[in-house]
């Protein structure tokens, strides 16, 4: 998937594109949006993306300069232009300063589409080219088991260019991979216990190295297959005769390399096992599945977690993805009053472990899936392990509830996007903005409008009024919008939940009444909403 940057002044747009880009093209995926050229430069310093989407009239900063600041650092970030204006002197701009296309409007999905095809062609060969660089020579100082290891991860990342170059080398020094039953097993470090450790989290890095030199030790000795991969994972090849001989194999090296290989004193071992496959060319689905199983570590599971426990949990795996996929889409498009509910929903998760540990494991985990999804830079991930890590000691002794966590998260969310709020905002922004949160906190309970003003100390006619006109639709209309949202959401992530509990919990006094709400909002009841994503 190819990151993309959306730059444009016009909300629609933003959210059309961001939306679906990735309907359109689905080797795209919107990891940032800004609504204007400045802005789309504060996320270039703190996120890295393939491509630039950007619109050429903006104020502060339009597209031209955008793509000028682009080609001056030479960064390798494609950029496209999308202008209502089909005038030489802006396409001469734009090729004078790498710009790869140049949309004109209206915009239909067939342009951007070819687009995007041509952008991606671009993206593959450059790829390519940089593969070709790596000649047969370039491994001839390489064992037979660093060969191995490269034909792994080329395996692993679908290269196919080096995959070719690598089997090359294998013939050539006839070397073969056992055949049977093969899996993924990834080993990395519990970044919580480093945390309780008072450890830097940057140290994380110095500790996975170590960690790699001490398997790939125990590899040498034992003749297994090792790589090591972009996020810092210990990836080890699995090969046995059965599926039951894997899962024997899996614990019997974890208890080998922490008992044999791993100091008592170093932070703590994580380790899984994805799906078994009897095809070498299936190994990325094991690997894809032994990444997603380390999500499980926030249920204090015990390592190596297997590929059949994670299938297991694979509704709790759901619901986290679906949660923390919407906290994304919130944390890209700076929707504020809808991070506020959704955090919500993602402290419900562990509502019933209240305590600094669990609060620790899915702070980290919380970060550290927005820093990937969105590819953010060491700098701002830092700032925000520092902030949680502040948040707790500046909680300790003080009982923990929902909504001290819920303040805990916040306030992490922020300085991990380092917008903050309420800045320089006129006392009628505040005012809306403080209902809109209070209405995204308090959305599952009985709430009135007259309730919301009593809470900012205004009058109730005043607020409604003065919301109106500020967000666009009444207080109702806005309140109703929330708790649908919700009710997808909950439904999406967990479809076996009884409508009635869905009802409760977003606000409804009786299932009867949100179902009518709902077909009403949707154009189909929940129950058919729930068949149609079962089938």
């Amino acid at each position: 998937m190819y990151r993309t940057l959306i730059v444009d002044d016009e909300l629609l747009m933003r959210q059309y594109l961001g939306n679906h880009l990735s309907d359109i093209s689905p080797d795209f995926c919107v990891t940032g949006i800004a609504c204007d050229g400045l802005e789309a430069v504060e996320l270039l310093q703190k996120q890295s993306f393939d491509l630039v989407l950007t619109d050429i009239k903006m104020p502060e900063m339009d597209g031209l300069n955008l793509a000028k600041y682009i080609f001056d650092l030479e960064l390798k970030t494609k950029v496209i232009i999308i202008s209502g204006y089909n005038e030489f002197e802006y396409a001469r701009l734009a090729i004078k300063y790498g710009v790869s296309d140049y949309l004109l409007k209206p915009l239909s999905d067939e342009d951007i589409y070819e687009t995007l095809s041509k952008i991606k062609a671009e993206l593959t060969s450059e790829a390519e080219k940089e593969d070709k660089r790596i000649s047969l020579n370039s491994y001839e100082h390489y064992s037979d088991q660093e060969i191995k290891g490269e034909l792994l991860l080329a395996l692993l990342h679908g290269n196919t260019g080096n995959l070719q170059l690598l089997y090359q080398v294998l013939q050539g020094r006839n070397i073969t991979f056992a055949q049977g039953y093969y899996a993924i097993m990834l080993f990395c470090i519990d970044e919580l216990h480093l945390m309780l450790q008072e450890k830097q989290v940057l140290e994380n890095t110095s500790y996975s190295l170590d960690l790699y030199q001490q398997c790939k030790a125990y590899c040498n000795r034992n003749n297994y297959v090792l790589t090591y991969d972009e996020q810092g994972y210990t990836l080890l090849l699995l090969a046995a005769n059965s599926e039951e001989d894997i899962s024997v194999l899996a614990h019997s090296i974890h208890e080998e390399i922490l008992h044999s290989y791993w100091d008592k004193q170093k932070p703590k071992l994580i380790s899984t096992f994805g799906y078994i496959v009897k095809d070498r060319m299936s190994l990325r689905s094991s690997y894809s599945s032994a990444v997603e199983a380390l999500a499980l570590c926030l249920k204090k599971v015990n390592s190596p977690i297997s590929s059949n426990y994670y299938v297991s949990q694979s509704k709790f795996i759901n619901e986290l993805n679906t949660i923390c996929d919407a906290l994304y889409t919130d944390y890209i498009s700076k929707n504020t009053s809808k991070s506020l509910s959704d955090l919500y929903l993602y402290i419900s998760l562990f509502e019933e472990e209240m305590n600094i540990a669990a609060i620790l494991r899915y702070g980290s985990y919380f970060i550290r899936y927005l820093a990937k999804k969105c590819n953010i830079k060491t700098d701002y991930i830092l700032s925000a392990f520092k902030e949680l890590m502040y948040c707790i000691d500046e909680s300790i002794g003080s009982s923990f509830d929902k909504e001290s966590i819920h303040a805990l998260f916040l306030r992490v969310l922020k300085v991990l996007d380092h917008d903050e709020l309420f800045i320089l905002m006129p006392e009628t922004t505040k005012t809306v903005e403080s209902a809109k949160e209070y209405i995204c906190t308090h959305y599952h309970e009985q709430i009135s409008l007259a309730m919301v003003a009593d809470s900012l100390r205004v009058n109730p006619s005043y607020l409604s009024d003065l919301f109106h006109k500020s967000v666009g639709e009444s207080y109702s209309k806005f309140l109703t919008r929330i708790r649908m949202e919700q009710a997808l959401l909950l439904l999406k992530s967990n479809p076996n939940e009884k409508i009635y509990k869905v009802a409760e919990k977003t606000g409804f006094v009786s299932a009867k009444h949100f179902n009518n709400v709902f077909k009403k909002y949707y154009g189909f009841t929940p129950t058919e909403y729930i068949s149609r994503n079962m089938l």
